[in-house]
C-alpha cells in the first residue's frame, strides 16, 4: 500500500521512484556481464541457468506480495495458455539477451535496452493496420539510427567489417527486444484482467519451469560459484522485484506518460554503470547513439500526450482498469491511438519483465 500522505500530497516523489526503478533495472546489464564470461576468479554461468535463477527468485519475491491478489483458481484454461506463451517468449528473450551480452558489451546492451519499443510499434502497426505519419517518422528513425545502425556500424568498423562475435552479440540483444515485444502483446490479454503482482508471480515461475526443462533436456550443468550468488540476488530482488514495485508506485503518482518517459533513462544508467563498474570505454559514438535514442523516445512519448488534452496525469491503475471494464460492458470509451496502445504494453512489460 502507498501511504495516503505520499499519494495525495507528495506526487513529486513519483519522479524519485521512477528514476530509482530505472537505476535498479540498469544493474542487470552490468552485474550479469562478468558472470557470463570466463575468468580466473569465477566460473562462467550458462545463460539458461542464470535465467532460471533470476525468474525463480523473482517468483519467490512476489509470492508474499500477491497474497491478497486474485486467487489462482480464478484463472481459466485460456488464461493459463496465455501465461504459458508469455513465459516461453519472455524466458526466450532473457536467454537470448544473456547470450548476446556474453559477446557484446554492457554499454551496447544498455543502448539496445529500449529496442522493444520499436518492435512493439511495428507489431501495433501490423495489428491495427495504421501507418506512421511524416512527423512521426522522425522520432522513429532517430531511435533506429541511434539504437541499431550506429552501434552495429561502429562495431563492424572496429572489426574490419567482419561479422565477428561482438556484432553477433549485438544482433542477439536486438532480437531479444523483438521477443520482448511479442511478450508485451501477449501480456496485454492477462494484464487487463488480473492483478499484475499475481501475474508476475505466476509468469516468473512459468519462466523458471521452462528454463529448468531446457536445462534438464540438454543436461546443462548448474555451475555456480558461491561468490556469484549475491549478484544474482541483486539482479532478482533489486533489479527486477524492487524495480517493478517502484515503477508501480511512480506510475500511481505521476501518470503513465511521464512514467514511461523517465523509465527510458534505464539506458543512461546502464551506460554510466558500465563505465564506472566494468571500466568499459564510453566513446563519443556511444553518447551520440544514446542522445538519438532518448531524443526519439522523448518525441515519441510526446505523441502519446498530444491527443490527451484533458489527461489526468495522476490517474491510478485502478481507474484505468475501471474504464476498460466499462468498455467491455458496452459503455462508450474513446478509441485509443496506436501510441496509447503501445504505451500500455510497454508499461505492462516493465511490470512483468525480468530484465
Amino acid at each position: 500500500m502507498i501511504p495516503r500522505t505520499i499519494s495525495l500530497k507528495k506526487p513529486k516523489y513519483g519522479y524519485y521512484f521512477i528514476i530509482l526503478a530505472a537505476a535498479l533495472s540498469a544493474l542487470i546489464h552490468v552485474i550479469s556481464k562478468p558472470m557470463l564470461e570466463n575468468s580466473e576468479y569465477s566460473v562462467e554461468i550458462n545463460p539458461i541457468v542464470m535465467a532460471f535463477l533470476i525468474y525463480f527468485i523473482c517468483g519467490i519475491f512476489f509470492t508474499p506480495l500477491s497474497k491478497k491478489s486474485h486467487s489462482i483458481s480464478k484463472f481459466g484454461k485460456k488464461d493459463w495458455m496465455f501465461m504459458g506463451l508469455i513465459g516461453i517468449s519472455e524466458v526466450s528473450a532473457l536467454i537470448t539477451y544473456f547470450y548476446g551480452l556474453s559477446t557484446s558489451t554492457a554499454v551496447n546492451a544498455s543502448i539496445f535496452s529500449n529496442s522493444e519499443i520499436i518492435f512493439a510499434l511495428i507489431i501495433a502497426m501490423l495489428v491495427f493496420k495504421e501507418k506512421l505519419r511524416i512527423k512521426e517518422c522522425i522520432p522513429f528513425s532517430m531511435i533506429i539510427i541511434g539504437m541499431m545502425v550506429i552501434p552495429i556500424a561502429n562495431d563492424l568498423a572496429q572489426n574490419n567489417f567482419s561479422f565477428g562475435s561482438m556484432v553477433t552479440g549485438d544482433i542477439l540483444i536486438i532480437f531479444s527486444g523483438f521477443l520482448y515485444a511479442v511478450d508485451i502483446t501477449l501480456c496485454k490479454y492477462v494484464g487487463d484482467r488480473f492483478d499484475v503482482k499475481r501475474v508476475t508471480q505466476i509468469v516468473s515461475f512459468v519462466c523458471a519451469a521452462v528454463a529448468i526443462f531446457v536445462i534438464a533436456m540438454f543436461q546443462i550443468p548448474m555451475d555456480i560459484d558461491i561468490a556469484q550468488l549475491p549478484g544474482i540476488l541483486i539482479m532478482s530482488i533489486l533489479g527486477t522485484g524492487m524495480s517493478t514495485l517502484f515503477f508501480l508506485i511512480g506510475l500511481k503518482l505521476i501518470g503513465a506518460v511521464r512514467t514511461v518517459l523517465l523509465y527510458s533513462t534505464t539506458s543512461v544508467f546502464g551506460v554510466l554503470f558500465s563505465g564506472l563498474m566494468l571500466a568499459e570505454t564510453i566513446s563519443t559514438t556511444d553518447i551520440i547513439s544514446l542522445i538519438l535514442v532518448l531524443s526519439g523516445i522523448f518525441l515519441l512519448r510526446n505523441k502519446l500526450a498530444e491527443g490527451e488534452d484533458e489527461i489526468n496525469e495522476e490517474t491510478s491503475i485502478s481507474n484505468i482498469a475501471k474504464n476498460k471494464v466499462s468498455a467491455n460492458r458496452g459503455k462508450h470509451v474513446p478509441k485509443s491511438s496506436t501510441y496509447q496502445k503501445i504505451e500500455e504494453r510497454v508499461i505492462f512489460q516493465s511490470w512483468i519483465g525480468a530484465g
